[in-house]
């Protein structure tokens, strides 16, 4: 029952804090595991609340503009993300894309449903992001982003930085949704390399 519950609780967080970091480079200690293909996961406690905010840092062996293609049509994610039932644009207006997600949940938790409005920055060949904030839904709190920026001397490679803080109003025990932050989260990023084309690991 737990992994029943534990992965897709951690999956759902995608879907979809405080003010959210800029994406900082990744530590220096990390640039051999992300060069080797690893993911790196941390939480940090948030003033006011028992879920922590995750970030993630990866490596895709695939052009930006490949894998930025994957997160910017939330239409998709019901093909290209992990237990998305239901996916759907509701509005494009210049750089804010509006969007409705559910989730599908294992019983007995129901399944979680979410408007969320994103704003889109592009800097062709130096950085995309996608920061969004929810409009409504199932969760007390639910803001984060995607940055994908050049990474290394290699042409054809972008390193991935993930951030959220998000907060399901279903009673999952917090120790649960601890747990499943940091160890479901890396399965986004094999999403993102499958849709996005990345050179095999």
């Amino acid at each position: 029952m737990f992994q029943r519950l534990c992965r897709p609780v951690a999956l759902l967080l995608f879907a979809l804090t405080v003010p959210l970091a800029a994406g900082a480079a990744p530590r220096p200690a990390d640039k051999a595991k992300l060069d080797a293909g690893e993911v790196v996961v941390r939480t940090f406690a948030v003033k006011g609340y028992e879920m922590p905010r995750a970030t993630m840092y990866a490596v895709i062996d695939a052009p930006m503009e490949k894998v930025w293609a994957v997160i910017d049509k939330c239409a998709d994610y019901k093909r290209t993300m992990i237990r998305v039932m239901e996916s759907e644009e509701l509005s494009r207006k210049g750089n804010v894309v509006t969007c409705r997600i559910k989730v599908d949940m294992p019983w007995p938790v129901d399944d979680l449903k979410a408007t969320t409005r994103a704003t889109h920055t592009v800097a062709p060949g130096k950085r995309y992001e996608r920061a969004w904030t929810m409009v409504e839904g199932d969760y007390k709190v639910n803001e984060g982003k995607w940055v994908f920026t050049p990474w290394g001397d290699k042409p054809g490679r972008t390193l991935a930085y993930y951030e959220v803080h998000a907060v399901p109003k279903v009673g999952v025990p917090v120790w649960i949704m601890k747990k499943a932050s940091r160890s479901a989260l890396p399965d986004l990023i094999e999403r993102l390399r499958k849709f996005s084309g990345a050179s095999p690991r």
